[in-house]
């Protein structure tokens, strides 16, 4: 068996089926790119908002830590609660009784409003300049039998140096407070100065607890809620009203490219994409087009160099018959023009021979004649113009041919066309050479393959040995040309098989080609 494997590309490729159009409309490409632009659109809103509440909890941490937030609370409290514990504490003695009055009040009526504000859970104690505890919220923290005694910071943790500091009248901030990591307390020290600001009267005391991110949260939440629920609903609709213009250019583009690819794909390859621009989808519009005017190109030379095929075919084929024919007959004919005198007997079987090579070099004609019909171009289909030449060539070749057909479907013109020649070829070589009397040829057609055989009994030759001839050689290359492999299996004296198997889609010729390659 001798086969000849594909060896150059094919350009003509059976249009695939293009998928089905969705119904749904949220699935076609410019609602799929609206959504994505809603969707980036609100991803990037929540994304602010939890940097932004992020940045305001860490900026809380870094406040307490660096004593900023202390130090303006020391400054708020000096501005609110410092001249009315100073009217308490000039009073000799002082008002122990309006003190601790004044310090259960504190908390509904305050106006500091930092985030360490006193309010009325937060633990309070006034201490005079004799270092007498004069007033305490709430009661049960010290005991009532403290009031009016010397009061030791140490009974409260990390009180001590404050309070010493702030008796002492310190301007040092820093010495003013001390931070609990542990209970995440702020223990402040807040001395209260008379008018004149030379004398310390008291000292405030205040113990309240840290805030934390979760604790501001709890406050700024719903506020956060409310604005966030506000421009969420704006950045929905702001994203899809911009998703959906975004999306009309590169859909458009892209509608563009699928039309133009649609022509090429039924052979209009001086269809162009219009598309100027330098993105992605514009250098791929240019390459598309410099493809197809190649193809284009490519297809013009493929056909040019298939008129000269066929011309150098019938070239061989008038050179090999019908020129020999005709030769031969002249030669008869002379040969009775010189005896019809002497011998007309003989010149008379000169003439009978000369009228026998006329008659077969008119079927050669004929035959030639034939094959430059094809019948694929007339819409017969390839099975009913099968059918009929090999009717015809049986009229005309005392040989019998029989066609068998099994799941016949259609084809691409061009296949047709090559498997119509090729079996012309071949019935063309059997009439010749071979010496047959019965040729079989089947035509099987397949999912994915077509497949067509020719079979003989006649002489056969040897595939290894024999030299090939032309129509070998233009069978080889009509079946390349289109993807196919040809498979020729002869011996001497057993007859010869010829076969061609050709895909029918565009997807498996590329995938051969490129196996090939």
């Amino acid at each position: 068996m001798q086969t000849f494997p594909n060896s150059a590309p094919s350009i003509y490729n059976n249009p695939m089926n293009d998928p089905k159009p969705s119904k749904k409309r949220f699935q076609q490409l410019r609602w799929r790119l609206t959504l994505t632009y809603t969707g980036v659109t609100l991803a990037a809103l929540l994304t602010v908002e939890l940097i932004l509440l992020g940045i305001a909890g860490i900026g809380l941490i870094l406040l307490i830590n660096s004593g900023i937030l202390q130090a303006q609370l020391i400054e708020a409290v000096n501005t609110d609660y410092a001249p009315i514990l100073r009217f308490y504490l000039e009073q000799s003695p002082p008002d122990q009784a309006g003190i601790g009055d004044w310090l259960e009040g504190v908390g509904s009526a305050s106006s500091v409003t930092l985030p360490l504000s006193f309010d009325a859970t937060d633990e309070m104690l006034v201490v005079g300049s004799d270092s007498n505890l004069l007033a305490v919220r709430p009661v049960d923290l010290l005991g009532k039998e403290l009031l009016g005694q010397p009061f030791d910071g140490h009974l409260i943790p990390g009180l001590a140096d404050p309070l010493k500091a702030a008796l002492s009248g310190s301007d040092d901030t820093e010495s003013l407070y001390f931070l609990d990591e542990i209970d995440r307390k702020v223990i402040l020290a807040l001395p209260i100065w008379d008018e004149a600001h030379q004398q310390v009267l008291g000292v405030l005391v205040a113990i309240g607890e840290l805030p934390t991110i979760v604790s501001q949260l709890a406050d700024v939440l719903p506020i956060l809620g409310v604005s966030a629920l506000f421009f969420t609903i704006i950045a929905v609709l702001a994203g899809t009203v911009y998703g959906f213009l975004a999306a009309r250019g590169p859909v458009e583009r892209l509608n563009r490219l699928s039309e133009a690819s649609i022509a090429w794909r039924q052979g209009d390859f001086s269809t162009r994409v219009e598309d100027t621009s330098g993105d992605e989808l514009g250098q791929l519009a240019r390459r598309l087009n410099e493809m197809s005017q190649e193809l284009q190109e490519l297809l013009e030379t493929r056909r040019e160099l298939a008129v000269i095929e066929e011309r150098n075919r019938l070239a061989r084929d008038l050179h090999d018959s019908a020129k020999q024919q005709a030769f031969a007959a002249a030669g008869q004919i002379s040969a009775a023009h010189k005896l019809i005198k002497n011998d007309p007997e003989a010149a008379e079987t000169h003439i009978k021979e000369a009228e026998q090579l006329t008659l077969a070099l008119r079927q050669e004609l004929t035959n030639l004649i034939q094959q430059l019909r094809p019948a694929a171009l007339e819409g017969k289909g390839l099975a009913v113009a099968l059918s009929e030449y090999c009717e015809e060539w049986s009229r005309q070749n005392p040989i019998i041919a029989e066609l068998r057909v099994q799941r016949q479907r259609q084809l691409d013109l061009e296949i047709e066309q090559t498997i119509l020649r090729i079996v012309q070829e071949v019935l063309a070589n059997v009439a010749r050479h071979s010496h047959a009397s019965q040729v079989d040829i089947n035509l099987i057609y397949s999912s994915d393959f077509v497949t067509c055989t020719i079979q003989d009994n006649g002489d056969g030759f040897d595939p290894e040995t024999k030299d090939r001839g032309f129509g070998l050689q233009s069978m080889a290359e009509r079946s390349d040309r289109i993807g196919g492999e040809l498979e020729i299996d002869s011996k001497i004296g057993e007859g010869t098989s010829i076969s061609i198997t050709i895909p029918v889609n565009s997807s498996r010729r590329s995938t051969v080609e490129e196996t090939d390659e």
